[in-house]
């Protein structure tokens, strides 16, 4: 037994295994409710945009009740990419949503084992990448709240931290290509995210210059010391360039276009930070599962909890090195520079749970960037990930207490989180359901006019009260005689001829947004916007007109692609550079 736990596959493979029961129930046929129910119909208006060449994905056809607006244009789209690839497979948009949700876990798990091994050891990577895995948080968002962006921003926190590490210690380029790919997974994941991690970063990143400083023997003077970094200075802020770089085309348009659409029905009433807080009751006593709301105050029909294990753990662990820490107080040089790095995620865990507590209330507003992140409880996002990490330090402990039946402990350890955890990896609410009974009826309203307000253009006063027609809404005179023949349409684009038997104004049932082109018989016309829905009006003569119209970019758009374009050549030739050695070498 014990050359098994030695064997360098082991602790990978029993990690695998022992994930299998957080997706489980993602492999059954069948459909759960979630408070976010939008992810079928954004799987399927990627699927449309990508099927007509709109890429990158901007415009969505069939939301704002069929009028469209341009949700991928400020929406991040990793899970709808991820879900394409199932698409394409040949899997439904059940099975797809359900198998992205699956690959999150799968990935998630093996991108904490990579970091935690990395600096804990095979044992360490596997508790921490369980922890992980089975966080009462993580199977919220999956199985609660359908929240697929935030949950596949969490993939990428241990590939952050992961790739920053081996770039300070080994000052490689390959690590900053994939700090790079790793942050820009994080922005094309979810905005709020990116910004609430990157303080953490820091933090981590700063703590091991600070351990190459104080490990360094020579005791060279700290600005000698912070001179000999900048080359790896300068490569970590390239590295934030670069990843800005290949997600361009999302994150430009949102920083500079989000002035012509209205965001603030997603930051007031229900959606206001002060509203969401959670207890302490809630988050480190409370065992309470359930699929309901968050509510203002104490009774909540979701829970927020932290889980036993994953506060217990690391402050058991955290008792122990502040005793060695007293024990060698006089030679702290003694004290693994693990224990001080278990130290420090252990408190930014704790700062992040400060930070759903209503105590943080002078924090949020502070710095009224954060409130943007809407739920304060989204911080338990970053909560899992550091006390999972934190968790995988326990191996310190036990080595120094029994060594010799460590790695049974660490099974028992493992069984018991389970056991502790699992329940929470089966939805409470589920059933049979078929893409057609998806897409279809007071299904299909429901997705198309869910969330109607958001990112609606600025032109408009209200959104869209009914669904909209087939090309043209209204005709003015109403008594004008019109006929609509030889319609197409596409995801950002329509074509039809109009016949017209006097002069009117006609309303087209598409919402306004810059820069929408429309060309009479192949004529650039100009339109104007009517101001109730935002939709495009045209003053037309008598006759027969054909009329296109086409979602175009605008400069900050068109930039943005070419930018990504470069950025994401450069990565791929990068990532094929070994392969291309082997070939020439072989010649």
């Amino acid at each position: 037994m014990k050359n098994l736990f030695k064997n360098k596959f082991f602790w990978p493979i029993l990690t695998f295994i022992l994930t299998i029961p957080a997706f489980f129930f993602l492999l059954k046929p069948g459909y759960f409710n979630m408070h976010d129910d939008m992810q079928m119909i954004r799987q399927l208006e990627m699927e449309k945009c990508l099927k007509d060449g709109q890429i990158p994905c901007r415009w969505t056809p069939d939301l704002g009740y069929g009028y469209g607006y341009p949700l991928f244009n400020f929406y991040p789209p990793m899970p709808y990419i991820v879900g394409q690839v199932y698409r394409t497979l040949g899997f439904s948009f059940v099975n797809s949503v359900k198998a992205t949700a699956a690959t999150q876990i799968i990935l998630s798990a093996a991108f904490m084992f990579l970091l935690a091994a990395s600096i804990f050891g095979p044992v360490g990577g596997f508790i921490a990448s369980l922890f992980y895995t089975y966080s009462p948080y993580h199977a919220l968002n999956i199985y609660v709240r359908g929240a697929m962006n935030e949950a596949w921003a969490a993939v990428f926190f241990p590939l952050v931290f992961y790739f920053s590490r081996r770039l300070v210690v080994e000052k490689k380029a390959r690590f900053l290509i994939g700090l790079s790919g790793s942050f820009a997974g994080i922005l094309l994941s979810h905005n709020p995210m990116a910004l609430t991690f990157t303080p953490i970063l820091f933090l981590w990143v700063l703590f091991w210059f600070l351990n190459q400083y104080f490990s360094n023997k020579t005791k060279m003077p700290l600005w000698q010391f912070v001179k000999n970094q900048t080359s790896t200075i300068l490569k970590l802020v390239l590295s934030g360039v670069f990843a800005a770089t290949l997600t361009a085309f999302y994150t430009f348009p949102v920083l500079l276009e989000t002035k012509y659409v209205q965001i603030n029905t997603m930051f007031e009433g229900y959606y206001h930070f002060s509203v969401h807080f959670a207890t302490l009751y809630q988050l480190f006593i409370s065992n309470f599962w359930g699929d309901g709301a968050s509510v203002w105050g104490p009774n909540d029909d979701m829970s927020f909890m932290i889980g036993y294990l994953h506060w217990i753990i690391p402050f058991t662990l955290v008792g122990f090195i502040i005793f060695s820490i007293f024990k060698f107080r006089k030679s702290l040089q003694k004290i693994d520079a693990k224990y001080w790095l278990v130290l420090l995620t252990t408190s930014m865990a704790l700062f992040t749970v400060f930070m759903v507590h209503n105590k943080s209330t002078f924090i949020w507003l502070l710095f009224p960037t954060i409130q943007k992140i809407q739920f304060p409880w989204r911080f338990l996002n970053h909560s899992s990930f550091l006390f999972s990490f934190s968790a995988g330090g326990i191996i310190l402990l036990i080595d120094k207490i029994s060594p010799k039946i460590k790695h049974y402990l660490i099974l028992i350890l493992a069984a018991l989180l389970i056991t502790l955890n699992v329940s929470y990896y089966t939805p409470i609410h589920y059933g049979p359901i078929t893409d057609e009974q998806k897409f279809s009826g007071k299904a299909w309203i429901n997705q198309v006019t869910s969330g109607i307000y958001d990112y609606l253009p600025k032109t408009a006063k209200i959104a869209a009260q009914g669904p909209a027609k087939d090309f043209v809404d209204e005709v003015s005179p109403s008594e004008t005689n019109f006929t609509i023949t030889n319609t197409q349409k596409g995801s950002d684009w329509s074509l039809f001829t109009l016949n017209l038997n006097q002069p009117a104004k006609v309303t087209l049932a598409q919402l306004a947004f810059p820069d929408f082109l429309v060309t009479d018989n192949g004529q650039k016309i100009n339109y104007q916007i009517e101001p109730q829905i935002g939709r495009i009006t045209l003053d037309l003569s008598a006759g027969n007109h054909q009329l296109f119209v086409k979602f175009t970019n605008t400069p900050v758009r068109t930039i943005s692609n070419y930018v990504s374009l470069v950025a994401w050549l450069i990565f791929g030739l990068y990532l094929l550079r070994p392969l291309w050695n082997k070939l020439t070498f072989k010649k």
